[in-house]
């Protein structure tokens, strides 16, 4: 078994007629799994149709393949690409001692957004970008972006939350509703805090709302700018995914490759964005 929670069980396995390795994902038709109209294919479960949306030619190679997937009277049983060897991202801190420096973080960031702006281009908002939800194959550093439980297609406005509610913006808090750019873009700001901090940037709903950020002296100034803009408390403040990959930090030769771990009581300055 590679992970469980709420929509049912993952576990490895390997395709009899080519020893390919797999992951092979059981989904309870209890979760009522909405269903969604995909020409060629008909209805499907959402995260199925969305999953064979995302992979249609031409595909990005930072998007985890859909291969099979079958239904059965209680579940669905979805059949994925397993990287060999790889780790969630989240796992992959852990083992870097909490967090990675700038330069690692650059390189992951990137290609997250190349998956980011591919979903955006086949009208998909995955809705739960996060650590926990990308895959790096350890010995070519490549992102894959996985789990399209939460997905949905892209519409004017929502007004009901899936996702994680850390990494939810304050407009979800204070109206709940959000758009589906400025919650990515959100989502972006605190993966990337994630990374290069060791830690979440907000710890509450008050935290979220207030927006309140610390960074340790260790950040460069282009990093902190990035980090801020994706995490200003109005939604047309932050930039899109576009002008996210052309900011200066994505460019620049000077960040830093030292890493500090985050603790709150080690910083020595505040940084608050309104």
């Amino acid at each position: 078994m590679l992970g469980s929670g709420g929509f049912g069980r993952v576990f490895a396995g390997i395709r009899k007629e080519d020893g390919l390795p797999v992951a092979i994902k059981y989904v309870s038709k209890q979760m009522a799994y909405e269903k969604l109209h995909l020409a060629g294919y008909g209805w499907l479960p959402s995260e199925i149709a969305l999953m064979i949306l995302a992979n249609t030619e031409p595909s990005c190679s930072n998007i985890l393949k859909i291969l099979d997937w079958y239904e059965e009277p209680k579940r669905y049983i979805i059949v994925l690409e397993r990287p060999e060897p790889c780790v969630d991202l989240s796992g992959f801190c852990l083992k870097q001692g909490d967090c990675m420096t700038e330069v690692e973080a650059r390189k992951l960031m990137f290609q997250l957004m190349e998956a980011l702006k591919h979903c955006k281009s086949r009208g998909i908002l995955h809705r739960d970008v996060k650590p926990e939800n990308i895959l790096i194959q350890t010995d070519m550093l490549q992102v894959k972006l996985f789990d399209f439980g939460c997905a949905d297609i892209i519409r004017d406005s929502y007004n009901d939350f899936a996702g994680t509610l850390q990494y939810a913006p304050p407009e979800w808090y204070l109206q709940e509703q959000y758009l589906a750019d400025p919650t990515t873009v959100w989502s972006v700001g605190v993966t990337l805090y994630r990374l290069v901090c060791g830690c979440l940037p907000f710890q509450t709903t008050k935290d979220i709302i207030n927006g309140n950020l610390y960074f340790p002296e260790s950040l460069s100034q282009e990093c902190i700018h990035l980090i801020g803009w994706c995490l200003k408390a109005k939604a047309e403040d932050r930039p899109s995914l576009e002008q996210i990959e052309l900011h200066n930090w994505f460019h620049s030769t000077g960040v830093s490759s030292t890493k500090l771990p985050c603790r709150r009581l080690r910083y020595k300055y505040v940084c608050r964005y309104i």
